[in-house]
């Protein structure tokens, strides 16, 4: 289901302002790569806002275990596929792009 932004409440975190959906048979941590505006708009139900060029910086933060599985979306897939790319050199093993935020969307996950 998707809520207007004014359906929420003005003083959660974005985390918890999301309005879409988790896929709930996939696991680990969702990362949205978009802006911080694009992730405002609509954004995957408990994904975290690490915008592409941010990513190294503070993954370790959101996922600490390189071996845990890490779900990256973006617009369009590119922005996820060169930070899969940034996190494989990073490390991290078990990192899929999942493309972007409107085919997740049209592929009914929500």
């Amino acid at each position: 289901m998707i809520l207007p932004l004014s359906a929420q409440a003005a003083d959660t975190k974005p985390v918890e302002k999301a309005i879409a959906f988790q896929p709930a048979k996939v696991k680990g941590v969702w990362i949205d790569v978009r802006t911080p505006q694009e992730f405002a708009q609509s954004h995957l139900q408990n994904a975290v806002n690490i915008p592409a060029n941010e990513i190294t910086a503070k993954i370790k933060k959101i996922s600490p275990d390189k071996n845990a599985p890490v779900n990256l979306y973006c617009r369009s897939g590119r922005r996820a596929e060169i930070v899969l790319e940034t996190l494989k050199k990073e490390g991290y093993t078990n990192v899929t792009n999942h493309g972007g935020y409107e085919d997740l969307l049209k592929k009914g996950l929500n």
